[in-house]
């Protein structure tokens, strides 16, 4: 018996560790917050029903990069006044710590071009479970740079 118990209490703590479903490349995650400079970044599970107009779709690949896309529903005719984050994925990267349940993300893009700004910041992961949605709040801890590289060219 004790050896059931003990395998069982190792598996459960093995599990502690494991890399969470966002940063698994097989699954999609639509990212619902509207500017990414924000503190907190809320990542929902892709599905269909829930692509809007020109939905941020985010796939957290092997080795740390990131790779994005943006659908539109077919309901929706029209997309005047809407901000376009563009990323330059060859700078973006993701970085997850299991043992602190903490993601560095490094983000280079922008609205107007692809030099709006780079930053590098440290979240708290957390789960999102509510009636209707599963996802990942990322909640600022530490920013260890913001550039606003737009500052800079007018210069």
């Amino acid at each position: 018996m004790y050896k059931y118990l003990t395998l069982l209490l190792f598996i459960s703590g093995s599990s502690i560790a494991q890399i969470p479903d966002l940063f698994n490349s097989e699954k999609q995650w639509i990212l619902t917050t509207n500017k990414i400079e924000k503190n907190k970044l809320e990542f929902t599970e892709f599905s269909p029903d829930k692509v809007d107009l020109n939905t941020m779709i985010w796939i957290f690949m092997p080795g740390g990069t990131i790779d994005y896309d943006y659908q539109s529903s077919d309901d929706v005719f029209a997309c005047a006044g809407v901000d376009f984050l563009d990323m330059d994925v060859a700078e973006c990267r993701w970085e997850y710590d299991p043992t602190t349940a903490t993601v560095i993300l490094t983000i280079k893009g922008g609205y107007a071009s692809l030099d709006d700004f780079v930053f590098k910041r440290r979240y708290n992961l957390t789960v999102n479970v509510d009636d209707e949605d599963y996802g990942y709040i990322l909640e600022k801890d530490l920013e260890y740079y913001f550039n606003d590289l737009r500052k800079k060219s007018k210069k």
